[in-house]
């Protein structure tokens, strides 16, 4: 099936669309557009208008809160635009005409990464609610052996159901510069979330919240950007980096290259901290290991930091086990084992989340790679591979399937794809009743996951169902054995306690939230919001709910 548009090409490698886009930044853009102008319009608008989608979560349309979000999303979109050359640029301007959009929407979706530090930022400084910078889930591991260096990727964002929609594989050949290749979705200018180049140096992007951030920095898509095209050596990726200055808080994980290297580079918008492998493992999650920059990162919630640092021990862990070859490396992605539970989750602290939304494995010694053509989470299914140099140099490429490691049970899946239908129904129709049917059917398939009961409860609260709410959180705290998780539960049962007048109670439960030496500095601040007034409805109203990591945004 494969089609022509000018220099470039599309095909279909089982769910995967497999571009080849050729000559300037503005044609291969141009290519790209036209190629897949009719499949990817839904996607486009959904991430365009993600901020407002989730500002009217917690404030009406129309309300300052929502004029607010809107506003800077397109500010800094037009600030991307306005006085700048750049070859990312120039690609969105001839992606924008070949989808048949302005130039300025397509903007809005190259620098949203950098709407959510911005407002995270002011949201912090006010310390009122959301939406803060989104509950993240990316998780990057690194293996070097003397045979081999291998990257194993999941990208977690906002959008199943979207970017997931159709995968794509857009090999780029440039009339100048480095030729590369981005793994991404079709119709979207991302060429830095996860990218490699023709000297097999791979790219991947981390997102972070950082009180050292400006909305006058270069966008991440940007910078990334640049790396790929420019640089042939993971030093070399590190001096292109270090003439730029981000929006806010971000680690880009490079590997690879011409000198087999690796570096996770840790950045805000004041500093740049380079973080080598230790014992030739390198594991980057949404969670700051330099300590300067830990200092000024900005946390969306509890659940969020906890998962972060869950993943991290988890994949450092796998990554670093005796002959870590391709499929035990590709395994960590599709991982469900808590290492905070011990045990095996459908919606726990683990690497395979419903928020996956793209999966890879590089092998960077010989510039092959394998891309997941599952939907989300694409952690669960099988990889397809490509041979970087075959695709560059016009043969055939496939080197056939790769598989994870052991598969969950399908208890867990079950419950995990369940839940996914939940996050999805809250996203699109908004429906609370709806979300609370399929997370009751979540906890039928999976009866001692505590995450759905907790979810359940706010749910309830939300909807008004005081009573069940309370049956529900008190289910999950019987349920719950993450001890740090559990402080989350109890602020849930004081609050809705609040919500039913309860008084007395809830200020004993408030009272054992500040006493708790696993109080962090994050929930200590929530608790203090509402200990002397007590939570009401208007404060439920303005919560967004975290699905991923079973919270709500602070």
């Amino acid at each position: 099936m494969a089609q022509r548009f000018g220099k470039g090409n599309v095909d279909r490698v089982g769910r995967l669309w497999v571009l080849h886009l050729k000559g300037t930044s503005f044609e291969r853009g141009l290519q790209h557009g036209t190629l897949m102008r009719y499949r990817v319009r839904d996607t486009i608008n959904f991430y365009r208008m993600l901020p407002e989608a989730l500002a009217a979560k917690t404030a009406p349309p129309g309300s300052w809160k929502y004029r607010a979000v809107s506003k800077l999303k397109r500010k800094l979109a037009c600030r991307f635009i306005k006085g700048r050359d750049s070859d990312a640029l120039e690609e969105m301007r001839g992606l924008a005409v070949g989808l048949g959009m302005k130039p300025e929407h397509l903007a809005e979706v190259l620098v949203l990464g950098d709407v959510f530090q911005s407002f995270g930022v002011s949201a912090e400084s006010r310390r009122r609610p959301g939406p803060v910078l989104p509950g993240l889930g990316c998780t990057s591991a690194v293996r070097e052996t003397p045979g081999s260096l291998l990257f194993a990727r999941n990208f977690d964002f906002w959008g199943a159901g979207y970017w997931d929609e159709n995968p794509a594989i857009l090999f780029h050949h440039p009339d100048k510069g480095k030729a590369f290749c981005s793994i991404t979705t079709a119709g979207l200018p991302t060429s830095g979330v996860t990218a490699i180049n023709e000297d097999g140096l791979a790219v991947a992007v981390h997102q972070h919240g950082s009180l050292d951030s400006n909305p006058k920095g270069t966008p991440i898509m940007d910078i990334a950007h640049s790396i790929v095209r420019t640089a042939g050596t993971v030093e070399e990726a590190v001096d292109v980096t270090s003439r730029f200055r981000a929006t806010g808080g971000w680690t880009i994980v490079i590997a690879g290259g011409l000198t087999h290297k690796a570096v996770a580079l840790e950045m805000s918008s004041v500093m740049q901290k380079p973080r080598r492998p230790q014992d030739h493992v390198l594991v980057a999650t949404n969670r700051f290991q330099d300590d300067e920059l830990a200092e000024r990162e900005l946390q969306s919630n509890l659940s969020a930091t906890i998962s972060d640092l869950a993943r991290f021990e988890r994949a450092s862990y796998m990554a670093a086990q005796p002959r870590a070859g391709a499929t035990r490396m590709a395994g960590i992605l599709g991982d469900h084992f808590d290492v905070l539970a011990g045990r095996e989750r459908s919606a726990g602290y683990t690497v395979s989340r419903i928020t996956n939304l793209s999966s890879v494995l590089f092998s960077l010694n010989d510039k092959r790679f394998w891309v997941s053509e599952s939907p989300a989470p694409t952690s669960k299914g099988g990889f397809v591979g490509f041979d970087l140099e075959s695709e560059f140099g016009g043969g055939q490429s496939s080197v056939g399937r790769l598989e994870g490691g052991r598969p969950p049970t399908v208890k867990t899946t079950s419950a995990q794809d369940r839940y996914l239908d939940a996050y999805k129904e809250y996203m699109g129709s908004g429906d609370l009743n709806r979300v609370l049917m399929i997370l009751a059917e979540c906890a039928e398939l999976d009866p001692a996951e505590p995450t759905f009961p907790l979810m359940e409860g706010i749910v309830r609260a939300k909807v008004g169902n005081f009573r069940g709410a309370l049956s529900s959180v008190e289910r999950s705290l019987t349920q719950e054995k993450v001890e740090p998780k559990k402080a989350v539960t109890l602020m849930w049962k004081a609050r809705v306690l609040d919500l039913m007048d309860r008084r007395e109670e809830s200020a004993g439960v408030y009272g054992e939230l500040a006493e708790n030496p696993e109080s962090t500095a994050l929930r200590a601040k929530a608790t203090a919001r509402v200990e002397k007034k007590g939570f009401r409805e208007r404060d439920l109203a303005n919560l967004l709910i975290d699905f991923a990591n079973g919270d709500t945004f602070e």
